[in-house]
């Protein structure tokens, strides 16, 4: 494809509790482990949440406006043999069907690993993260992503893989460049050879030429986030609109000399302290500026991700349905 224009698919396989809090009613902790341990009827629970966040007419919308790619994040219990989660491969299995009846790829990523990669609710348990302490581990992560290459490698839906979301900025590269090797080599084994490999770039942009530089059909996925970073928090919105132009264009580019890149998540979320004094109106103005500078921006690689395709929260910068249908961002992305 010449370029991906997408959306991502989480809340959904993988439980955030800032995503969808109703969900979490009567438990204690932000994340699917304690989801999973607390809830008084986790099949029934999940089924009805699986079956109602995101529906199959939620991918003929994706399509209609011009979108191409999903990113289905999902979870290493996926097989629903590991305690004490609850699988949902035949829920994926779905997803890559309906993916195809709309004309749409695939980029599965792994967005939990045992152990957790991160420490984040995202990774599984947020608070713990012990992943790379223990050979077991890494072991485990590299045959969840045999079995699921073995089991899609010739839907016509699967589009790309992803090693791993996310891991933590305090692993070291040697480490990271050792166990994307091992998961390389797994899936270039599997995989026919014009699907993708997808590593994320463990939040450190230009230390990974060397790695990818030999690798055939590898893409490096990075995170651009302003929702987080105290420099952010209280800059304003104009400033929070120009930096996009300002500085992602040059780490793009740079990438995009050795490897293609993707944004593989972004987003519309800001502190709230950058839309204090301004009234609804200016608000508006102010994030549909701050969408059009990042789409401009990423148009330096190969393509983004908006994260996320839909949260409970209607009025959310994360929510790119409702942005999309309240003018905020393009309506279109042919």
């Amino acid at each position: 494809m010449d370029k991906v224009r997408a959306v991502n698919l989480g809340g959904w396989l993988v439980l955030e509790y800032w995503m969808r809090p109703t969900l979490f009613e009567g438990i204690e902790g932000f994340d699917e482990t304690q989801f999973s341990l607390q809830a008084k009827d986790l099949k029934k629970q999940l089924d009805d949440h699986r079956e109602s966040f995101i529906v199959e007419e939620d991918f003929k919308w994706i399509k209609d406006h011009g979108l191409n790619v999903i990113r289905v994040p999902y979870p290493y219990w996926l097989f629903g043999d590991i305690e004490p989660y609850y699988g949902c491969v035949d829920k994926l299995d779905q997803i890559m069907d309906w993916a195809h009846k709309y004309d749409l790829k695939v980029l599965l990523d792994l967005h939990t690993a045992p152990g957790c990669q991160n420490g984040f609710d995202n990774g599984g348990q947020l608070g713990v993260l012990t992943w790379h302490t223990k050979p077991e581990n890494l072991a485990l992560t590299i045959d969840i992503l045999d079995k699921v290459a073995l089991r899609y490698k010739n839907h016509p839906a699967l589009w790309a893989m992803q090693v791993l979301n996310e891991p933590h900025w305090t692993h070291e590269i040697s480490f990271m460049e050792a166990f994307y090797e091992d998961a390389y080599r797994h899936l270039r084994a599997i995989l026919k050879p014009e699907t993708e490999i997808v590593f994320h770039d463990a939040f450190r942009h230009t230390v990974w030429k060397s790695f990818l530089e030999n690798k055939t059909n590898v893409i490096l996925d990075l995170h651009l986030y302003q929702g987080f970073d105290e420099k952010f928090s209280k800059a304003g919105i104009d400033k929070n609109v120009v930096y996009p132009l300002e500085h992602y264009p040059s780490i793009l580019s740079e990438i995009s000399t050795y490897v293609r890149c993707i944004v593989g998540e972004w987003s519309l979320g800001l502190n709230p302290k950058n839309f204090e004094g301004l009234d609804d109106f200016n608000k508006t103005c102010g994030l549909r500026a701050f969408g059009v500078t990042q789409l401009l921006a990423f148009e330096k690689c190969y393509g983004w991700v908006f994260w996320n395709y839909k949260i409970e929260d209607m009025n959310s910068g994360w929510n790119f349905k409702s942005l999309v249908e309240k003018g905020i961002l393009p309506h279109d992305y042919r």
